[in-house]
């Protein structure tokens, strides 16, 4: 729809916040974890797409404010999971052990404990997404609304409907993401972390690499994150620990450049 979600990133958050919330206070299944991750992100999106919807409310502004608000909301609802004298939230392990996604054997074919349904998953929900825009009457609409939505006013689509549920299925993907992360036990949330995870924004990266494209960007998602795990490995007295970071960055502005240039010319 032409939209901008770089509250992404908070609606990460906020769905890291509510799968670990169910699991850790709850003692809910991995199931019902995810699924309110999903509706926490989407809750999220919903509000900025109201606002851009009704009251025409910038939703790159927006978003940016609700990411601190669902951040230090998250810090403080599961600081009370947090061991005393530490930082980081309960592990799953130790607490509720049926919240871990199970792995259906692909912890042995990666190689890792943390290799579960969740990278299946993944793939199929953007392959899922790109049936949606390509082959639906909801999926055209959202791509008419984005490329005129005055004129798709006048055919008769719902734009404002379409604006909000962009945005909520965008805030939905993002939470769910945030839960397949958390729910593998390969990390705990930090309820001292000051600032926004940057997984959120390499969303955005990913999808502008990936050309706007779901297939591509299942293909740029696992590029990107190969770059950032091997930055981790380089020689740290001849390379700062930001080069991974800065070659991601370089690849994303010239892949953008040849968009800029197909449409200006």
């Amino acid at each position: 729809t032409g939209l901008f979600n770089i509250g992404a990133a908070g609606q990460y958050v906020l769905g890291a916040g509510a799968a670990l919330y169910c699991a850790l206070g709850l003692e809910l299944p991995w199931y019902v974890c995810l699924l309110a991750a999903a509706a926490a992100g989407a809750l999220l999106g919903c509000i900025s797409g109201a606002l851009k919807a009704y009251c025409n409310v910038n939703e790159v502004i927006s978003c940016i404010m609700l990411n601190w608000i669902s951040l230090y909301a998250v810090n403080s609802v599961l600081k009370d999971f947090c061991p005393v004298g530490y930082k980081d939230t309960f592990t799953l392990v130790s607490r509720n052990s049926s919240a871990l996604l199970p792995s259906l054997g692909l912890n042995k074919v990666f190689g890792s404990e943390s290799a579960t349904i969740a990278i299946p998953m993944a793939v199929i929900i953007a392959v899922i997404i790109w049936v949606v825009l390509e082959k639906t009457k909801f999926g055209y609409e959202i791509k008419a609304t984005g490329l005129n939505r005055n004129a798709a006013k006048y055919c008769g689509m719902r734009e404002k409907r379409n604006i909000i549920l962009t945005l909520v299925i965008s805030g939905a993907l993002a939470g769910m993401g945030a839960a397949m992360l958390y729910l593998t036990g390969y990390e705990q949330w930090q309820c001292s972390t000051s600032s926004v995870p940057g997984m959120g924004f390499n969303g955005i990266a990913a999808a502008f690499l990936g050309g706007l494209n779901p297939f591509g960007t299942i293909l740029a998602s696992f590029f990107i994150q190969h770059i950032t795990a091997g930055g981790a490995y380089v020689d740290k007295t001849m390379y700062c620990a930001q080069i991974s970071d800065l070659i991601s960055a370089l690849i994303i502005y010239l892949c953008g450049f040849v968009l800029f240039m197909k449409y200006a010319m």
